[in-house]
């Protein structure tokens, strides 16, 4: 049976899996419809409006401009997406909030609190002192709730025992109390409007079903009122972006948690907790874990039941999509702060699962330990093993989804992210399930437009622009390969947020990371999705994904609901390892689990599920650095690789679990090609070598998958000879191209960006020289080497195609040479030479130009 999506990706018509961001400013109508063109030009189907920098968010300004877009839409068949809000994140409601109620407006759980010693008969305590510094100091005065005293540990913080309700005792802005024997911290707890993240003063409340609806009713159904009948048509629908509780007065703090003292917490009525262990939510003591969970619980849950879902309700009753994402930084996606606690409940009412890699948070070769970023410090195990992976897990274990996830990605990189590395962050995501991209961002303003670079037309000045197809087209390709089948992944990765909430917990990527580093490809699992949960035939099913392997990050606690699933899971024969230290249980049985299981070393983990599954991708010898994603397509396994290396070239031999025999498929160009593999009945071995960053697509099964497809014959290495100099040197700017100007012939190839040479040079780089001796009519292999960083080769005038990427390895077909033959090489850099941006400073700085060496295999 022929593979539907190997048909068409030989064919060259795949369906659109790029949708970026096009920024709406205002300005001329003129320059927004040739920016709408230049994206359909890029060979991308889709293109979401961001409206945060348009000065007439649903006025006659912002109107006027949908127009214009929907119109080009229409004529070039892009379909359009909606950000849903007039500020970034998502909750201003395009400034309805400004006059609505307090219920609608985020609100808080806020603490202070003095310590006494006792005795102390007669003792009195001022109820809020925050009112005796006068109103210049705008504070809110907030609602009492409750004054609670703890007995506190002599000598620490930790409270003690039961708490004493003071309530009552309240009179005239005081407390009266008689304070017994010992070490006490009078607490005095009000729900309040301030004291987290100022710059969200006047967003709503995502625990609050009628402030999302106030958010509905003011963006929604106003763009609905106005395009009714596009919608579902050219409108796909609208995208979300990073809503969260933001109630540290640190906006961005990634470790702000529950049970760290200073901060007010989110708060709504609904949550159902008891104000007298309010406290323990700052502080240490008696039933602290207890009350920490069900908070985190309930307003998760909550936030899940009044936003998530009812925005991606409205979306499908009104016949469009939800997408989106929160903010996912450094553990930030299950915790406070920026977040929204955990990661599945907020993706649960979205039609895809969403992150984003922007602000250099993804870079080749940091895939552990800090990497310094505009953020500060991006942890790079989170931000390579883990951010991806959120989303693509989600896909595969939500209905609603249908397998589909996708990232924002490459915004705030700065101008020195060229079409190289975009490439290999697209592989990075593609290889992790992620299916489609949000490139982050066509801007129409003028050049060079400061806010979050690169821009990929930038008015007519990115000299990169005129091959942005060929990345999307390789996006195409390869994201139809992977999608619309069954993703096969051995081993399940429990989602670590309650243990999280309880204190100390390793986050998913470790183990993600050790096992991607052996092969064995991974979902992250909530334990949500885990209570109804079965295992059948020894694996354990979650929704159309089967694992052979529950893998449980070690941590100091879980929940006794989590606990007694894993205990059942196990005893119906699932294999479930805990890595490092099996824990307590925080609210029931403590020894519940650790007297059932023994853990396993992270050293360990690789080989132990290894044991425990015939699934896997294998190989030779240890690759490290060898990323796996394989999709089951019926008639064939998909199986895209990935060399994440920065340094070496990487020769492979992989076994395929899956009897039959094998082809590749060139993820640039669509064409298959024949490899060297050895058939059988259960597995197929494949011998693949990965240039850095390269990726390989394999189709391995039944050869009618492929049949009557044209499969070119296996691709043997010849002796190389060098490509000498001299190289006549020309070059043209983006604005010029393809009018080239004289510079200097050169000897040797060398970094063109050197002083004294072009450091300030961007654009088109042109190198010519004349090559002699090469047989005519045979075909050849050009290998340029190294090169910065998009490249474009003809030889005797013919175009030999474009590579973005390494290996720059071009096809000289029969018939080309004639013994004396002129070869051309355009090399295109980025704008960072040309405009040093803040971004940018954030990053290497690669050179500019060809470096080789070049050399021909074959037609001697």
């Amino acid at each position: 049976m022929t593979l539907p999506q190997l048909r068409d990706v030989v064919d060259g018509v795949v369906p659109n899996a790029i949708m970026p961001l096009f920024w709406q400013k205002g300005g001329p109508v003129e320059t927004i419809v040739e920016e709408a063109h230049r994206i359909a030009d890029a060979g991308i189907g889709a293109v979401i409006l961001e409206a945060r920098p348009h000065p007439e968010f649903l006025g006659d300004g912002w109107w006027r401009d949908v127009d214009a877009v929907l119109e080009v839409a229409r004529e070039r068949g892009l379909r359009v997406w909606f950000f849903d809000d007039d500020t970034f994140p998502t909750g201003h409601a395009a400034g309805a909030l400004e006059g609505a109620s307090a219920e609608r407006r985020r609100r808080f759980l806020a603490e202070r609190h003095t310590d006494a010693v006792g005795p102390a008969r007669g003792a009195s305590f001022i109820v809020d002192r925050r009112k005796f510094f006068g109103p210049e100091a705008g504070w809110d005065p907030g609602q009492l709730v409750r004054v609670v005293a703890y007995r506190r540990e002599e000598g620490g913080e930790a409270l003690i025992g039961e708490p004493i309700d003071l309530t009552e005792r309240v009179a005239d802005g005081r407390v009266f109390w008689d304070v017994p024997e010992g070490h006490w911290r009078v607490f005095f707890v009000s729900v309040v409007s301030d004291g987290a993240s100022e710059r969200h003063r006047d967003h709503l409340s995502y625990l609050d079903a009628d402030a999302t609806r106030l958010l509905l009713d003011t963006v929604h159904e106003a763009i609905h009122a106005r395009y009714a009948d596009d919608f579902g048509g050219v409108i796909a629908g609208f995208f979300t972006d990073e809503p969260g509780f933001y109630n540290d007065r640190e906006t961005f703090d990634f470790t702000s948690t529950v049970g760290k003292p200073g901060v007010v917490l989110p708060w709504h009525p609904d949550l159902g907790l008891d104000p007298l262990a309010a406290p323990l939510l700052w502080w240490d003591g008696d039933g602290a874990t207890r009350t920490r969970l069900a908070y985190m619980d309930a307003l998760t849950r909550l936030y899940e039941r009044s936003f998530a879902r009812p925005v991606g309700e409205w979306c499908r009753a009104h016949g469009v999509e939800h997408i989106g994402h929160v903010v996912e930084d450094n553990g930030a996606h299950m915790r406070l702060g920026p977040g929204a606690g955990h990661y599945f409940r907020a993706m649960a009412g979205q039609d895809m699962a969403g992150v984003d890699v922007i602000g250099a948070q993804v870079v080749p070769g940091f895939g552990r330990g800090p990497l310094a970023n505009m953020a500060g410090a991006g942890d790079g195990e989170f931000f390579q093993f883990g951010l991806a992976k959120l989303a693509s897990s989600a896909a595969h274990i939500d209905p609603l989804k249908r397998g589909r996830s996708m990232c924002e990605a490459f915004g705030a990189y700065g101008w020195s992210f060229g079409l190289r590395h975009q490439a290999w962050v697209t592989s990075h995501l593609l290889v992790r399930g992620v299916t489609h991209i949000v490139p982050h961002a066509y801007s129409p303003a003028e050049y060079p437009d400061l806010d979050c670079p690169p821009h990929f037309f930038a008015r007519g000045r990115n000299p990169q622009y005129r091959h942005q197809a060929v990345l999307s087209a390789y996006t195409n390709r390869v994201s139809h390969l992977l999608s619309g089948g069954r993703h096969i992944a051995p081993a399940a990765v429990l989602y670590p947020a309650e243990a999280d909430w309880l204190g100390r917990a390793m986050p998913a990527e470790r183990p993600v990371r050790l096992l991607a580093e052996a092969q064995i490809d991974v979902d992250i699992v909530p334990a949500d999705a885990l209570h109804d949960a079965v295992v059948a035939d020894g694996a354990l099913r979650v929704h159309e994904e089967a694992y052979d392997v529950l893998v449980v990050p070690g941590s100091a606690l879980l929940p006794d609901s989590t606990a007694r699933t894993l205990q059942r899971l196990a005893q119906d024969g699932l294999p479930v390892l805990f890595v490092d230290e099996v824990p307590a249980v925080a609210d029931g049985d403590t020894r519940l689990l650790q007297s059932a299981f023994a853990p396993v070393a992270q050293a360990g983990l690789a080989a132990a599920v290894a044991e425990r599954t015939a699934r896997a991708v294998r190989v030779a010898v240890p690759a490290p650095e060898l990323r796996v994603h394989r999709v089951d397509q019926g008639a064939a396994d998909v199986v895209m690789l990935m060399n994440e290396g920065v340094r070496a070239t990487l020769p492979v031999r992989v076994a395929v679990p899956r009897g039959g025999e094998a082809v590749s498929v060139d993820p640039w160009t669509g064409t298959l090609r024949a490899v060297a593999h050895e058939g059988g009945a259960d597995e197929v071995a494949i011998d693949v070598t990965l240039a850095p960053g390269e990726t390989a697509l394999l189709i391995v099964g039944d050869p009618a998958a492929w049949a009557g497809m044209p499969v070119a014959p296996l691709r043997e290495r010849a002796t190389p000879s060098p490509v000498p100099g001299p190289w006549r040197i020309e070059t043209a700017s983006a604005l010029a191209y393809p009018a080239f100007e004289a510079w200097r012939s050169i000897d040797d190839l060398v970094p063109l960006d050197r002083p004294g040479l072009l450091p300030r040079f961007s654009g088109t780089i042109r190198y010519t020289t004349r090559v002699l001796g090469h047989a005519p009519s045979a075909p050849a292999v050009i290998d340029l080497g190294e090169a910065h960083e998009v490249a474009q080769v003809f030889v005797n005038g013919a175009d030999l195609g474009v590579r973005v990427a390494p290996p720059y390895r071009y096809d000289v077909p029969a018939g080309v040479l004639t013994g004396d033959d002129e070869f051309v090489v355009e090399v295109v850099n980025t704008l960072a030479k040309e405009q040093p941006d803040f971004f940018s400073a954030w990053a290497t700085q690669e050179p500019t130009g060809l470096l080789g060496p070049v050399v021909i295999e074959g037609a001697r």
